[in-house]
């Protein structure tokens, strides 16, 4: 179980919808401000906020950070994709990915490749150390409104306006599973730590939980009042989260499927994304609110 831990109520100017763990102690969120930041987990619970990453001209949609910590890529509105330095906050390569190429972005585990995701339907991948756009996935033809790496590196997966949700394997770019998660926007993945299970979001409130092997839905979970914005799952795979445009973030036991705490009101606006620290003994949640909130497991320091 968790508890409600550090928490910066105006950690932007504006909402916050996108947020990833650099470390264990390393926050970066992105806000429709149109920048980045950094904060610090200090002792007593406290987030510090370090370095402001300037550089977008539209509201930042997407963040995600490599295996190392170090790298960071993000995805605006301004149709643009940077790769940024987390340490001293300086932007270092900058992709025009052309007007909706870059919707959302994710990058693998070793920090060589982008994927993002966009309006006609294809995962783009690019190289994170030319910019140089690689491949173009089809991933059916809908608007791809999430994207995500395995931990291992060798799956994508994304998931569409349509419902769809497709997986590719990384090295030969070629398609592995095509599953559903329902008929309604899937905004957001994550594949667990063994990196077979993925889970998803969708605008039907639901959170699913696919098994990629078997190219089978496994479960559909109910619980969320509205549309489910951000999926994340514990690096022990005991358990996932989830957080919704119904202000609430939720915790669910991975083995028996079921939701086993509950912030209702986590956020006071819709609830836009969550993501685990890498060792596993915390977790945070960003939303419309401009709040960061940080949650830790009972007992953890």
């Amino acid at each position: 179980m968790y508890a409600a831990g550090a928490r910066v109520a105006a950690a932007h100017a504006e909402g916050i919808w996108c947020v990833s763990w650099a470390s264990s102690r390393t926050i970066v969120t992105g806000s429709c401000d149109e920048t980045l930041k950094t904060f610090a987990l200090m002792p007593e619970s406290k987030l510090l906020q370090q370095r402001e990453l300037l550089g977008h001209s539209l509201g930042v949609v997407s963040v995600a950070t490599a295996a190392d910590g170090r790298r960071a890529c993000s995805s605006s509105l301004d149709s643009h994709i940077r790769l940024w330095d987390v340490e001293t906050g300086e932007s270092t390569r900058v992709i025009d990915a052309g007007p909706v190429e870059a919707w959302t972005v994710a990058i693998s585990p070793d920090g060589r490749l982008i994927a993002s995701g966009s309006h006609d339907g294809n995962v783009n991948l690019w190289s994170a150390e030319t910019g140089e756009k690689l491949h173009a996935l089809a991933a059916g033809g809908k608007f791809v409104m999430s994207v995500g790496f395995s931990p291992d590196g060798a799956r994508l997966a994304c998931g569409a306006s349509d419902g769809g949700v497709s997986v590719f394997d990384v090295p030969t770019h070629k398609p592995l599973a095509k599953l559903r998660a329902g008929s309604t926007n899937v905004r957001t993945c994550a594949f667990a730590a063994d990196s077979t299970t993925l889970l998803t979001g969708s605008d039907d409130a639901h959170v699913s939980l696919h098994d990629v092997g078997a190219g089978a839905t496994i479960a559909s979970l109910e619980g969320h009042a509205s549309w489910v914005l951000g999926v994340a799952c514990a690096p022990d795979d005991s358990h996932f989260v989830s957080c919704s445009s119904d202000h609430s973030v939720k915790v669910w036991d991975m083995a028996q499927r079921a939701c086993v705490q509950t912030f209702a009101e986590a956020h006071a606006d819709q609830a836009w994304a969550v993501a685990f620290d890498p060792q596993g003994g915390r977790f945070c949640s960003v939303g419309d609110d401009k709040a960061i909130c940080v949650y830790d497991a009972v007992g953890s320091s």
